[in-house]
């Protein structure tokens, strides 16, 4: 939750959820336009989540999310042909989170 944290910091409406199943439920009852979605490639679901929250929110920017020992990290994953904005590395357990970088590289994603 760390990371909705930063975006509140950066002036957004942060909806953090753990899965792609609620991320679905959430968007459908909270009815917000949603401009930004970090997630997680390798999630179960976040193919068909994706592909539904643009359907949903044209203009929609994907921002990809992988844990920093995921094989083939930084390397965009087949999202079926939808091209991410960018692609960020979560720091891996028991790294220190800095908050500035963070803040740095959230601001240049929304940029």
């Amino acid at each position: 939750m760390w990371l909705g944290e930063v975006f509140v910091e950066l002036g957004c409406q942060s909806v953090p959820a753990l899965h792609c199943r609620q991320a679905l439920a959430l968007a459908t009852r909270l009815k917000l336009p949603i401009t930004t979605l970090v997630v997680n490639p390798e999630l179960r679901g976040a193919r068909r989540t994706v592909k539904a929250l643009l359907a949903a929110n044209p203009g929609l920017r994907v921002v990809l999310i992988r844990d920093s020992a995921a094989e083939g990290s930084g390397r965009p994953a087949d999202l079926a042909g939808i091209q991410p904005r960018s692609t960020l590395e979560r720091p891996a357990p028991g790294e220190p989170i800095s908050r500035q970088e963070w803040v740095a590289k959230l601001r240049k994603t929304l940029l």
